[in-house]
């Protein structure tokens, strides 16, 4: 069975504040749930060994496009660290010791979005935008500068966008921009006019989706308007439910411009519309996608932008080092209407276990990971960064940047933001400036972080009965008495075999599932 590293998008606030703040601009339309595949192979083809190598995958997009929300993701083989690049990109870092002349790795990222075709209301037309807090935020000044393809500050391309942008309200702006580019550029797949940017489009008035998207983008950028490129997979077609169509022809760009109290906004300025011979401005791609035209999001265009987007990788280079990639799939499967939640990858280790339902449980609610692949290990003690994140997800917070400051801890550290968000609310805390985030917890230490989580959510709970008659209770220390004894009655944390509660030592993966699912119970 392979080895998958599962990672689960907490979004739901997100998403929830993000539908209250815009849902009155805009309707959804035809949601469903899809699985995204990228496959890749990595060969070594030279002479020589290939020492330290480091892969880089990219495992999904930010989640600020109305039209998309991202969960979860798969990644094969078991990944190092995560991080998320300044345009919303996440990328998987995997680390391989040695690959030997000859030998390959696969990598094999599976993601779960819902996409929808989306239809904004033409109210927008005529808001009136004050960008000054949006670009208050050092973060967005790049949605109004130029950039590699996107020649917003070329003379003639800010003649053009002053030409089209001098009246008018930001939607009505930005309409005009999207009928010049939709009308300027003839769709071209000559290699001397593809996928060489806006300047490009701009002069030549050929070229393919990126020179729509790039050109529509440097126009908007040019005339002040926040805006970026879209990359992912168009589907023109109907894809079959549960099968995997393959999409390795359907790749596609697009672009956003953002309204302030509306979010961001998209078009589709590469599809032409023909009248009565005539070619005019298509109606139907601005501030609109259609459910029979879904666009899926893999990611938007940075800067520099990335010679693969998908995966980068380096390694040791000497003398008969060499590595070929090769991308040997890009499928997407459409899953039912009554799909709610991700088909997981069955843990394989706790057949017969006694914690197997609590860890089954939370498995399914993306509290808890498996190990190593996909073996939940539960006789292993678990670490206080494991730890961590399982309570910062059972008592609802999301996991914050991961600059909590500890100095053991990186940034890059797939345990950091939940690491920080325990530290915040108080539950977990670290000594002297470190987290040790690879050290075990006590079982009295878990009952005083479970006593924590209580308070936390405002269950203050009060023991009312004696520490129990556990043969070892004197070994208990007195600044855990109360949380254990509380954790005791509320049936959180029992004792072990043998009359005995074994204060001091560590709690297992199986434990800590049984006292997180004991925990929930309780709320």
């Amino acid at each position: 069975m392979k080895a998958y590293k599962k990672i689960t998008f907490f979004v739901i606030i997100f998403i929830l504040i993000f539908s209250y703040a815009y849902a009155d601009s805009y309707n959804l339309l035809d949601e469903r749930y899809f699985l995204v595949r990228n496959s890749y192979e990595i060969i070594n083809d030279g002479i020589n060994d290939v020492h330290k190598l480091n892969i880089r995958v990219l495992a999904g997009s930010g989640g600020d496009s109305a039209y998309q929300k991202n969960y979860d993701f798969d990644i094969y083989p078991f990944l190092s660290s995560l991080f998320t690049d300044d345009w919303g990109n996440t990328y998987a870092t995997i680390n391989v010791e040695t690959l030997k002349p000859g030998q390959k790795i696969k990598v094999v990222v599976e993601r779960e979005i819902l996409n929808g075709g989306i239809s904004f209301d033409k109210s927008i037309y005529g808001l009136k935008a004050d960008y000054s807090e949006f670009l208050r935020d050092p973060f967005n000044s790049k949605y109004v500068l130029h950039a590699e393809k996107i020649e917003s500050n070329n003379p003639g391309i800010r003649a053009k966008a002053l030409e089209l942008a001098s009246t008018g309200t930001v939607v009505e702006k930005a309409k005009k921009i999207y009928d010049f580019v939709n009308l300027h550029i003839k769709y071209d797949t000559d290699p001397r006019f593809a996928n060489k940017g806006a300047l490009s489009g701009f002069i030549t008035g050929r070229g393919v989706c990126d020179e729509y998207a790039t050109l529509f983008t440097a126009l908007c950028r040019a005339a002040g308007i926040p805006s970026r490129v879209v990359e992912g997979y168009w589907l023109e077609d109907k894809v079959k439910e549960n099968q995997w169509t393959d999409v390795s022809d359907k790749r596609h760009a697009w672009s956003e411009f953002y309204l302030p109290d509306v979010g961001w906004i998209p078009v589709e300025p590469t599809f032409m519309y023909t009248y009565n011979g005539k070619r005019i401005p298509n109606e139907n791609y601005f501030a609109n996608i259609g459910v029979e035209d879904k666009h899926l999001i893999t990611s938007y265009m940075s800067n520099p932008i990335k010679n693969d987007v998908d995966v980068q990788y380096s390694y040791y280079e000497s003398e008969g080092t060499s590595l070929k990639l090769i991308s040997t799939e890009e499928s997407v499967k459409l899953l039912p209407k009554e799909y709610k939640n991700l088909i997981k990858t069955p843990i394989s280790d706790i057949e017969g276990n006694w914690a197997k339902s609590y860890i089954e449980k939370l498995y399914d609610m993306g509290i808890v990971l498996p190990k190593e692949g996909s073996m939940y290990k539960p006789g292993e003690n678990i670490t206080r960064a494991e730890f961590a994140a399982y309570i910062v997800k059972a008592v609802g917070l999301k996991q914050t940047g991961g600059n909590g400051g500890y100095k053991d801890v990186a940034l890059n550290n797939p345990y950091a933001g939940y690491i920080e968000a325990a530290s915040k609310a108080g539950l977990i805390q670290g000594y002297n400036g470190y987290f040790y985030p690879q050290d075990h917890i006590t079982r009295q230490d878990a009952a005083v972080i479970m006593k924590r989580a209580f308070d936390f959510l405002g269950k203050d709970k009060k023991s009312i009965s004696s520490v129990p008659n556990f043969i070892d209770k004197d070994k208990i220390s007195q600044y855990a008495l109360e949380a254990v004894k509380i954790m005791y009655e509320l049936d959180v944390m029992k004792g072990k075999p043998g009359n005995i509660y074994d204060p001091k030592g560590f709690t297992t993966r199986g434990e800590a599932a049984k006292i997180i699912w004991a925990f929930m119970e309780q709320l």
